[in-house]
């Protein structure tokens, strides 16, 4: 396994760079596997492609139930309980669309639903702590998922101010009527209802053991021991993926690894549109040249290089990052930035597959589009929020613009043609 990413590693050559120069960062492509080719790269510098699929895939063991939470058996499916989908606005109550259209999305997601409304944990925490955000969400999702739904039922949308009044008190930055950002929303969520529902014991794991970060498999078994010890949760178990840095000495060649969770991805929209032209004109880019741009190899030298532990000295390096897993619920945030940036288009579609990117296939590489916020306006924090939202029951596409619901007619026409995505929802399939 050593000797494989040594190899391809190796293959990787760069220009040197006159002496003036040497506070710029070099970023090549670095292919994990058959990754997506533009024909844009075709008169570009070729460089040989490795594959680290053999690297991290079929030769590290992965317990697929890595949190071992059960949730699922605790909770009915909401299926069983609607023989209608519910479709309820939320009403905005002072520049709060970031806010609907972040809670609608949350709330379409199936086991997420089940979860917070039938579960027993979520009953007990509720009837212990109801200054909780678990209990704003119990509340929240009974609002939108009444149980006595049916076609005579006459409230067509909720107002959220419970909801809002917890999250300001909790967190400064939703405080009063600004508007605020759905990133931060989304962060503020994920960590908090982590923190409040996690089951695993509050205690630090002493080892003293110092590792080899050159032994990968030692590495992430280390990781994922320490991380499940940890933290169990609804949160952990459906948003919760593991990526791992690989630092590469170009004096040693020791390949450094360095594994880490993440529970949703960034992609800045302007920096995948220059790595994917690089220097051709285009203003469009499609989601899979996004995953390209997140695993190119970084060559770091000069100031930016590094002192390696191995050889005992500073050295240039290569870097990259894999995706070791991923999350069942996978959060994109596509980040236009301020500017002519803005208006860069990304393709997108409803079934991603993510086999060349993701580096252990066994824990689930297809993903189905759920929930899309759009935003309208020339930066995060301004403009207008809206949510677009796949209904678990009836499998029909919802637009979310506040408290005004309507059903998508034409999902290419009305979302993948006309729509301006800041983050996708998608969720895992066998």
């Amino acid at each position: 396994m050593e000797n494989d990413i040594n190899n391809n590693l190796n293959k990787v050559t760069f220009n040197k760079e006159p002496q003036d120069s040497i506070r710029k960062e070099k970023s090549l492509k670095f292919s994990l596997g058959n990754c997506c080719q533009s024909s844009n790269f075709s008169n570009h510098r070729k460089v040989d492609s490795p594959s680290t699929d053999d690297i991290l895939c079929n030769k590290m063991n992965i317990n697929e139930n890595k949190f071992n939470l059960n949730y699922q058996t605790d909770c009915p499916e909401i299926k069983f309980n609607f023989s209608l989908p519910p479709k309820i606005g939320l009403q905005n109550i002072g520049a709060t669309c970031y806010m609907n259209a972040t809670l609608q999305c949350f709330c379409h997601i199936e086991k997420f639903v089940n979860f917070f409304k039938y579960s027993k944990q979520v009953i007990s925490m509720v009837r212990n702590n109801k200054n909780s955000l678990t209990s704003s969400f119990k509340l929240l999702i009974e609002k939108l998922w009444p149980n006595n739904y049916n076609e005579s039922y006459s409230q067509k949308y909720y107002t959220p101010e419970e909801f809002k009044n917890k999250i300001s008190k909790m967190n400064p930055l939703f405080e009063g009527i600004a508007a605020n950002d759905a990133k931060d929303l989304v962060n503020f969520i994920i960590m908090t209802l982590h923190e409040e529902l996690n089951k695993a014991k509050k205690c630090d794991i002493n080892n003293n053991n110092i590792l080899d970060q050159r032994d990968q498999q030692l590495m992430f078994n280390n990781f994922t021991k320490n991380f499940t010890s940890k933290n169990q949760s609804i949160i952990s178990d459906l948003f919760y993926g593991i990526n791992c840095n690989i630092t590469q000495c170009t004096n040693c060649n020791s390949n450094i690894y360095n594994y880490q969770i993440y529970f949703f991805l960034v992609f800045p929209l302007e920096e995948v549109r220059k790595f994917k032209t690089n220097n051709f004109i285009s203003n469009s880019v499609n989601i899979y040249d996004c995953f390209d741009y997140d695993k190119k190899v970084n060559f770091m030298f000069g100031e930016n290089s590094m002192y390696c532990n191995y050889c005992k000295q500073n050295t240039n390096c290569n870097m990259c990052t894999c995706l070791t897993t991923g999350p069942e619920i996978l959060i994109i945030l596509l980040n236009r930035g301020h500017g002519i940036e803005f208006n860069v288009k990304i393709n997108f579609m409803e079934d991603l597959d993510l086999s060349n990117y993701i580096q252990l296939k066994n824990t689930g590489v297809k993903y189905k589009l759920i929930g899309i916020i759009t935003h309208m306006g020339d930066s995060g924090m301004g403009g207008h929020f809206i949510a677009y939202c796949k209904d678990p029951i009836s499998q029909s596409w919802y637009k979310y613009n506040d408290k005004i619901v309507s059903e998508v007619q034409n999902f290419q026409n009305e979302i993948v043609n006309s729509a301006m995505p800041y983050m996708l929802f998608y969720q895992k399939y066998s």
